[in-house]
């Protein structure tokens, strides 16, 4: 497998999210201090389009999995829940695992650089980074430590991440208290009419 370029220091990471037009301190007064399930889901999804759809970005969907993806370039980015984000000695798992749309979106979108043959024998080999691809930002919430990466799978294997070319550590392990939200993130209302009958 591919070694992984892992970004964790704060020139690195900012130096390395200017591709996605954002900066580590793009958090707001509104996000979750900790959420679960299917709330996570909803609510990372929301805020992560509310982040990047000011900045141009597309709401995007295929094979059922809702994303953002950037007009110009072949980026999508997509809420994912994991049991551990931003830390070097572990890679992140998917809480819900990943099915087979996420399997066949991230094979065309990373396609194979190398045979498995040269795989195996490529461990120490290190790619430049990456300015394209099917991208998950990752989340973690223990109590009140909440951790997230920027990560950019290789492929899916056994219903979960099969290794990472990058991860870009955004929120690192203690840091969510101490980071100053910079205003509300602005989300398209939806227009609801109810809808008045007799019994």
């Amino acid at each position: 497998m591919l070694a992984c370029r892992v970004y964790s220091e704060d020139w690195d990471v900012d130096s390395r999210l200017q591709t996605f037009g954002v900066a580590r301190a793009d958090a707001t007064d509104d996000d979750p201090v900790s959420a679960e399930g299917l709330f996570a889901y909803i609510y990372g999804t929301r805020y992560l389009r509310g982040l990047f759809r000011p900045k141009k970005w597309i709401r995007h969907r295929q094979e059922n999995i809702e994303s953002v993806r950037h007009p110009e370039k072949n980026l999508r980015i997509i809420y994912q829940s994991v049991d551990v984000a931003a830390s070097k000695f572990q890679d992140p798992r998917a809480i819900s695992g990943k099915g087979s749309g996420a399997d066949r979106i991230i094979d065309a979108a990373q396609g194979s650089l190398f045979t498995e043959e040269q795989l195996a024998d490529a461990k120490a080999v290190k790619v430049a980074p990456v300015d394209s691809g099917v991208w998950f930002f990752c989340v973690s919430v223990d109590g009140d430590n909440v951790r997230a990466e920027l990560s950019l799978p290789s492929s899916i294997d056994g219903k979960n991440f099969n290794g990472f070319l990058e991860r870009i550590f955004v929120v690192r392990d203690g840091e969510w208290t101490e980071l100053s939200p910079r205003g509300e993130i602005e989300v398209d209302a939806v227009e609801f009419e109810p809808i008045v009958t007799r019994k």
